[in-house]
């Protein structure tokens, strides 16, 4: 529950972060995704399933926000949620590098999709003009500020879900039943 809580908080600090203090300090007309970055961590440090869930979630919020087809970022953040599951058995804490890989590969994923989605069934075949200002600005200011974020996140994590494990470890019988025989046996 405590993590549910959590991710919630997270998707909707993130998204009203991206769709306003972000918008207002655009660089080269690019606004950082916070919510790709709020899915590569879940995914990352967690598993497959919640990184599947706030991909939903983060692309449903996007969906709605941006008055498009219902679902169709919802279905793209899931699936990257997904992807970055499949490599939580790598996750190591304060580890930066793979963490910023997979956001600027998630990110190019989400670019090239809104490529094919909005500009290639119209017919706009200028993919080096869109790579140049859109793709790349975009990723690199992603993964700019992903440096920051992602680091707040993991410590956010640390300090609260894996604290929460540990407490719910402690609690649990076989934990009681060796310190009462530790006792018996001083």
């Amino acid at each position: 529950m405590l993590a549910f809580l959590i991710f919630t908080i997270e998707i909707l600090v993130s998204y009203l972060l991206q769709s306003t203090v972000f918008s207002a300090l655009s660089v080269a007309g690019a606004v950082p995704d916070l919510l790709i970055i709020v899915t590569v961590a879940a995914g990352y440090q967690n598993s497959r399933l919640r990184g599947m869930a706030v991909g939903f979630f983060c692309g449903l919020i996007l969906d709605i926000g941006s008055g498009g087809i219902l679902g169709v970022y919802a279905l793209f953040y899931m699936l990257i949620g997904y992807f970055c599951g499949h490599f939580n058995t790598y996750y190591v804490q304060r580890d930066i590098f793979f963490p910023m890989l997979l956001i600027a590969v998630s990110e190019f994923a989400i670019c090239a999709a809104n490529y094919v989605f909005k500009f290639l069934v119209r017919g706009d075949l200028q993919l080096s003009v869109f790579f140049k200002s859109i793709f790349l600005p975009k990723i690199l200011y992603t993964v700019l500020i992903a440096l920051i974020y992602y680091l707040l996140l993991d410590l956010l994590y640390e300090r609260v879900l894996n604290r929460k494990a540990e407490d719910e470890s402690f609690l649990a019988p076989e934990s009681i039943l060796t310190e009462e025989s530790r006792e018996t046996l001083m």
